[in-house]
């Protein structure tokens, strides 16, 4: 683990379908504690590999404007941003960049895309900062059919014990 994937707290974890849309990918947008967003890919329901490295949604950014004027978004403009070997990140990514309407399909295109603004989903990562709530799974409760089962055990084992002495 890099020192950014210890420090990193998950805001949100999603799911959306792969550009081809073979299979299912769930992604995590992420915060350091000096407020600096990532984006990764935690999951693929297919039997794709690919990286799980964070990425900063900057560099993110800074790549999609490297692209010439006109030119379209495709995943090989994002492959530089990724340490991991694996063909899949950049297309994996630009999956959960159209899933977050930082990028939208080119018309009659089946993978380019042009770039939209990020301000909407700045915003919603703002929020999710200043949420003080955790994304936990509260504990569950047993139910009265679990608590009736424990108790006709409990009562089973109390038998075999009287009826063994």
């Amino acid at each position: 683990m890099t020192k950014t994937e210890d420090n990193m707290r998950v805001l949100k974890t999603a799911t959306c379908k792969t550009l081809t849309g073979k299979s299912t990918l769930t992604y995590q947008i992420g915060a350091t504690p000096d407020s600096v967003v990532h984006l990764r890919i935690s999951k693929n329901s297919g039997g794709g590999f690919f990286s799980d490295e964070w990425i900063a949604h900057d560099e993110i950014q800074a790549a999609l404007k490297k692209r010439r004027e006109g030119q379209a978004i495709t995943p090989f403009l994002l492959i530089p941003l990724f340490k991991g070997k694996s063909a899949n990140n950049s297309s994996f990514l630009l999956a959960a960049l159209k899933h977050l309407k930082l990028v939208r399909s080119l018309p009659n295109k089946k993978r380019e895309f042009e770039p939209m603004d990020p301000r909407q989903f700045l915003d919603q990562v703002e929020k999710l900062m200043s949420s003080s709530v955790k994304s936990k799974t509260p504990p569950r409760r047993p139910t009265k059919k679990t608590v009736t089962k424990k108790a006709a055990i409990k009562k089973k084992s109390v038998s075999r014990r009287k009826t063994a002495q």
